[in-house]
């Protein structure tokens, strides 16, 4: 929105974002297709006549039943263009909460376009339109940190325990197996952590950043995988209770590689 919402879209949800009760609003990019890419939705948007008609499936939609605002990705001729639809429009439905591995503390919903009914003014940038490429570097760059991040707490919680577990009469931290994995995955969160760095940097410099952010969120998918289940397995019996939150780490480190399109509003 900040970056190509038209002066009406600005007038109208900035405000909100920048008060004291933030307001409901969510992203919808992600599609069921085995072959779905990013920059060609098969969802689609319509000209028809003042209005604009979508037709599509959108899955893992973060936060949709309660969102005043979808900004909703499709392709109109050909292009990849984003749109705002407000709750309620005509043909909207919004799919009870998906049962997830993972990511329990965050509601995905499914939502189906079915003719649905938005103003033209409901484009992202008007007649020109928002650089959808762009918008997704930057959500790759937040995925990835959201990934690093979480590989980090992972990292910190396996690290804490081989210290203080004991085995043979000393800290399991001090076998050899052990002290290597912790080593490896140390190494490994700083390396996607910096990827995400520099490609955040990319876009600040004014770059589309499309090549670097994907990198950088291919890279932080697998290692917070690797280290989540690493954790994990140094845990032993243990990481395999809810007692700990290594086992809830992993869950939500397997949905990385499924999201994208962070919601970017």
């Amino acid at each position: 929105m900040a970056l190509y919402g038209t002066a009406e879209q600005k007038a109208r949800w900035l405000p909100a974002l920048a008060g004291d009760e933030f307001p409901h609003l969510t992203a919808a990019w992600g599609e069921s297709h085995w072959d779905f890419d990013p920059l060609t939705p098969r969802t689609t948007a319509t000209l028809q006549g003042n209005n604009y008609v979508l037709n599509g499936h959108k899955v893992i939609v973060p936060l949709a039943e309660d969102a005043e605002l979808i900004l909703v990705y499709a392709t109109e001729e050909g292009q990849p263009q984003a749109f705002l639809v407000e709750k309620g429009a005509p043909g909207l439905t919004v799919n009870p909460r998906e049962r997830n591995m993972g990511l329990n503390a965050l509601a995905t919903n499914e939502v189906i376009l079915e003719n649905c009914t938005i103003p033209v003014s409901a484009k992202l940038g008007g007649e020109q339109g928002a650089d959808v490429k762009k918008l997704l570097s930057y959500s790759r760059v937040g995925l990835g940190g959201l990934a690093v991040g979480l590989a980090r707490s992972a990292h910190a919680y396996a690290l804490n325990y081989a210290k203080e577990r004991q085995a043979f009469g000393r800290a399991i931290a001090q076998f050899q197996s052990i002290a290597f994995m912790l080593a490896e995955m140390a190494w490994e969160v700083d390396a996607a952590r910096l990827m995400v760095l520099e490609a955040a940097w990319n876009l600040d410099k004014g770059n589309d950043g499309l090549s670097q952010s994907a990198l950088a969120k291919i890279y932080a998918d697998e290692m917070a995988l690797m280290v989540a289940d690493r954790s994990v397995q140094i845990l032993g019996g243990h990481g395999y209770i809810r007692e700990h939150p290594v086992e809830g780490f992993l869950r939500n480190a397997r949905a990385f590689v499924l999201i994208n399109g962070l919601g970017m509003i």
